[in-house]
């Protein structure tokens, strides 16, 4: 009789380990395709490159100071130089049409899996939103400093990492890529979104 108790409970825990693996599996994104992968490794080494040659800018030095005006003017001049070692740049330098493609994937993947309803509410109600009217090279529009809407976290997963000092913004349908200590726009994604 002893031995039936102990059978019944072992066939229990054997089904919920066979079970588990599958249903996380679910709630997993669909894994990204070679091509893809390539696309988006490629994407983050032009980020890290972009920060490798800005740290050999004299101007990326900025120092603390709990002096907005200071802050503004050490943004202003580190933006400018940016600005000038990439005279050339235009949306789409990071954004190509492959990693365009492959990030609208990744990201209607993430808005359709078991958290989009929760990500989608959370953008609707994110203050304060940015302007979507991005320019590449141009400063970040977020009106007289205000703090921007983070991106939620369970959409950064889904994203490639950047290295410090870059970051991943959303306005509207928009994805835009922002140098945070130029308070500067990288490049941008227009629609990224659904």
């Amino acid at each position: 009789m002893i031995r039936a108790i102990f059978t019944v409970p072992s066939l229990v825990l054997a089904s919920v380990v066979v079970l588990a693996p599958a249903a996380v599996s679910s709630c997993q994104s669909p894994p990204v395709s070679a091509p893809d992968q390539k696309v988006l490794s490629d994407f983050s080494k032009k980020a890290k490159d972009y920060i490798g040659k800005e740290q050999m800018l004299t101007e990326s030095k900025m120092k603390p100071t709990a002096d907005v005006a200071k802050l503004q003017q050490q943004r202003k001049q580190l933006r400018d130089a940016v600005q000038q070692s990439r005279a050339n740049a235009r949306q789409g330098d990071f954004f190509t049409a492959e990693a365009a493609e492959a990030f609208r994937k990744d990201l209607l993947n993430i808005l359709n899996g078991p958290e989009g309803k929760k990500i989608k509410v959370s953008l609707n109600h994110a203050e304060p939103g940015a302007s979507a009217e991005f320019r590449v090279n141009g400063e970040f529009p977020n009106q007289n400093g205000q703090p921007i809407q983070s991106v939620p976290p369970s959409v950064l997963k889904g994203l490639p990492a950047l290295p410090k000092g870059l970051e991943y913004c959303i306005a509207g349908k928009t994805l835009a890529l922002r140098d945070s200590a130029a308070n500067m726009v990288v490049d941008y994604l227009p629609n990224a979104l659904p």
